[in-house]
């Protein structure tokens, strides 16, 4: 069954999505990887730029067995996918979610602040991108402001 995933993982780099989402049907039967067939298939989708077909393989996915790792992808996923789509309300929630269960994911603040912006809340999303910056920079330059960019990031419009 892992070999059926993994060969679905080569056909979807090399772009034959039909095929690989042909493949991975064949696992749909076995509830031991129905969910780690649907996650492959959401991100078939998602690949070709099918978007729209991938929110329902992601939220099988999510309904299933999946590995912590998996539930990450997928929860990470379709939050990426609704917010491409401009469904952002629908992201916020899957953003957050995947935040709340996943709190050392730093690679979802990006896109959850990108979410806050399109939601118009500028304020927050700009708060957010500065304390991931002052706090994951390697550039010495950053790093000598360090403090002052997290004061600020903690309240933008703060005057002295």
């Amino acid at each position: 069954m892992e070999s059926i995933i993994k060969q679905a993982i080569e056909l979807r780099k090399e772009a034959k999505y039909q095929e690989a989402r042909s493949l991975l049907q064949t696992l749909l039967i076995d509830e031991a990887y129905s969910a780690k067939a649907y996650l492959q298939m959401a991100w078939s989708y998602d690949n070709e730029g099918k978007e729209k077909e991938a929110i329902t393989h992601y939220l099988l996915s999510l309904s299933g067995r999946l590995s912590p790792v998996e539930r990450f992808d997928a929860l990470f996923g379709l939050a990426c996918t609704y917010r491409s789509l401009g469904m952002y309300s629908e992201a916020l929630s899957y953003f957050e979610q995947t935040l709340s269960e996943y709190p050392s994911s730093i690679e979802v603040q990006p896109f959850y602040a990108m979410c806050l912006y399109n939601l118009g809340r500028h304020k927050e999303a700009t708060s957010l991108l500065l304390e991931l910056l002052a706090s994951t920079t390697n550039s010495d330059a950053i790093k000598g402001y360090q403090r002052a960019i997290s004061l600020y990031a903690q309240d933008l419009d703060r005057t002295w």
